[in-house]
């Protein structure tokens, strides 16, 4: 009789076993994933210590009743058949692809249903194993078949996770491979060595190397705090939204935090974060969350008051934090501020709650501030989602559309330049306000895609529409601080107008003074409009007076014209002062050498107090609304025939210059 060597099993129990406490004695955040994978290490380890008993159960028959020797051997297979499905379902949870949740759920239900009926008939059938006569152990004629369902949910599971690799980092390829090769390699062993069963030790293994590489709880953990991060809050919001039960945030600020961060230096500014984090976890555990430097949050599931979180929390910051910076040990005081935003209806995602707490005010420190309706905060954030998937599709589609609003010469009466506005239509075919989609693409780093497409089709439009013979000087266009980042990017231009044979000077780029562009540096900037100046490229300084000061600009930078931003126009028109500042503003402007263009002009009296200021250019309604490219050339051909020729004011304007 075949005797069999029980040691990979006794192995496999403790290795198995050790895991499992290795398991609980870390904070594990519940995910799916984690949750399976507790599943399967429940599974090995009962599998290597039912197949301990099997193993005396199968070497000595006799000394058992017919009954318990079918119900051990039964038990085991059921048990270790069912590792090939978890592992099947765990990959689909670490892998995420949609359209395969069903189709898994289906191959995995299939395997189950059919694995566990051959198998518990199998002492009527004698399909899977039987005992002979002699109470010898056999294998029947569909053992093979469960070697086989193993076969196709690994394999099943193998194709899902090299599909989606480039999403893993290569432990964690390493530790796929070593489990699928691991359980394969262990039943061909023990194809050819019967009396050594070690594929539950095999199975042991793998799960060590799975834990390692995709159980790594401090990727929920917000740097070496025990504090949960933004995934974990992510993730936990999304399982109450698919639990539909009610449940309250309370999202903490830290009260004028950039002031904190200046006043503490960059370590100080390191360690502050962290040392929250880890009192706000000692004091409310599992409830915390960090969502970045200075937001947290506590997530309550159950029907608590936020006012009595809040209490509890502003006890947290009683203390000053100890910070040590190089030799020094610093006291930070500081204080939060709270919003208390109950859920319990409202349809919310993670990212979506995520982003709503990291956008609240840090300024508001006078009590707690409740939140009545969650959506009105969910609501810009959606709409944010769904511009930004329109931006993506135009982007992928080239399907922005480009306008061009002209722009009248106060002394030669023409049109001899325009300025190109990109537009954006949704699905529906309504036009998007660039108000709302540029900053967004300017947020989300889509704004030099948009600009990089915009230059291209104006130097297209130009060539192909023979713009010069209608009389324009040149097209104006805006240049965006995230295009300024890109390497090369005056080479760039210039290539895209040689291309299309477009002679420099007929482009002019408009730059904004943001808090972007100063971030950028004066030198890069410079070096970039230095760059297209020196070959024609015109430069403009656009909403002048708008909020930044742009005297340094004007001063340091290539600059030809200024745009007075429309407000300082319709703000004059309204009192004598701004009147005057509007004026002496322009006076400025033109004394040391610079072109005006003052923007929202809708009147015939404002155009008319700006010819008598010196207005160079203007720019509005009262001439005409952004057109289409087409709808230009029609407007450009009425207005043709009327006032000066192409050539005398061309022999004005250069009169004008000397």
């Amino acid at each position: 009789m075949l005797r069999y060597y029980p040691q990979y099993c006794l192995s496999a129990f403790v290795a198995t076993a050790i895991l499992f406490v290795m398991y609980f004695m870390k904070r594990n955040f519940r995910t799916r994933k984690n949750r399976i994978f507790l599943i399967m290490l429940t599974d090995n380890l009962l599998a290597s210590g039912i197949n301990i008993t099997t193993f005396y159960v199968i070497s000595f028959p006799e000394r058992y009743p017919l009954w318990a020797d079918y119900l051990s051997n039964l038990v085991y297979l059921s048990i270790y058949n069912l590792m090939a499905v978890l592992f099947l379902l765990y990959v689909d949870s670490a892998t995420k692809i949609p359209h395969m949740k069903l189709p898994v759920r289906i191959i995995a239900g299939i395997i189950a249903c059919y694995d566990l009926l051959i198998i518990w008939t199998t002492p009527f059938t004698h399909l899977v194993s039987y005992f002979d006569e002699e109470l010898n152990y056999r294998h029947g004629p569909l053992m093979v078949s469960l070697y086989v369902t193993a076969f196709i949910a690994v394999f099943t599971a193998n194709i899902m996770f090299l599909r989606m690799r480039k999403s893993f980092n290569s432990y964690q390829v390493f530790s796929i491979t070593c489990f699928v090769f691991g359980i394969f390699g262990s039943v061909m062993f023990q194809a050819f060595h019967p009396k050594h069963v070690i594929s539950n030790f095999a199975c042991a293994m793998a799960l060590f190397f799975l834990y390692t590489a995709f159980e790594n709880q401090a990727y929920y953990l917000y740097g070496d705090t025990p504090c949960y991060n933004k995934k974990a809050f992510i993730r936990t919001i999304h399982r109450m939204k698919k639990l539909e039960k009610p449940y309250g945030v309370l999202a903490v600020k830290i009260e004028e935090f950039e002031n904190c961060i200046h006043a503490l230096g960059r370590v100080g500014a390191e360690q502050l974060p962290e040392r929250i984090a880890e009192r706000i976890s000692l004091e409310f555990g599992k409830m915390a969350y960090c969502i970045d430097g200075d937001t947290f949050a506590l997530v309550a599931e159950e029907d608590l008051r936020g006012e009595l979180l809040a209490q509890r929390l502003e006890n947290c910051f009683d203390e000053p934090f100890m910070l040590k910076v190089e030799d020094r040990v610093l006291t930070a005081k500081i204080k939060p501020v709270m919003t208390w935003i109950p859920v319990s209806s409202v349809d919310i995602e993670g990212f979506e709650m995520a982003e709503v707490l990291q956008g609240l005010d840090d300024s508001i420190s006078d009590g707690l501030m409740v939140v009545d309706d969650a959506w009105k905060w969910i609501q810009p954030v959606r709409r944010e989602k769904e511009v930004l998937g329109i931006l993506d599709r135009a982007i992928r589609n080239q399907s922005f559309e480009v306008y061009y609003q002209p722009i009248h010469e106060v002394m030669s009466g023409k049109f001899l330049c325009a300025e190109a506005l990109v537009r954006l239509k949704d699905d529906n075919g309504k036009f998007i306000s660039p108000e709302e989609f540029i900053p967004i693409a300017e947020k989300n780093g889509r704004i030099s895609d948009i600009g990089n497409f915009v230059f291209r089709e104006v130097c297209r439009f130009i060539s192909e529409s023979e713009l010069i013979e209608h009389g324009v000087s040149y097209i104006e266009l805006n240049l965006s601080p995230a295009q300024c980042r890109q390497r090369d990017l005056a080479e760039q231009f210039l290539k895209v107008m040689e291309e299309y044979h477009i002679a420099p000077h007929r482009i002019n780029l408009e730059i904004t003074e943001t808090a972007e562009m100063q971030s950028l540096g004066m030198s890069k900037l410079h070096e970039i409009m230095k760059t297209l100046h020196d070959h024609g490229v015109t430069f403009s300084l656009d909403d002048f007076g708008s909020g930044f000061a742009a005297l340094n600009y004007l001063i340091s930078l290539p600059v030809d014209i200024v745009k007075i931003d429309k407000s300082i126009l319709w703000q004059a028109m309204k009192d004598e002062k701004s009147k005057t500042i509007l004026k002496h503003t322009m006076i400025m402007i033109k004394e040391i050498g610079k072109s005006i263009v003052v923007e929202g002009v809708e009147t015939e009296e404002m155009a008319e107090i700006l010819r008598n200021f010196g207005c160079d250019y203007m720019q509005g309604y009262l001439y005409s609304k952004p057109i289409t490219g087409k709808e230009y050339l029609e407007f450009l051909k009425r207005e043709k025939n009327s006032g000066l020729s192409v050539k005398e004011v061309e022999n004005l304007r250069n009169l004008q210059l000397v």
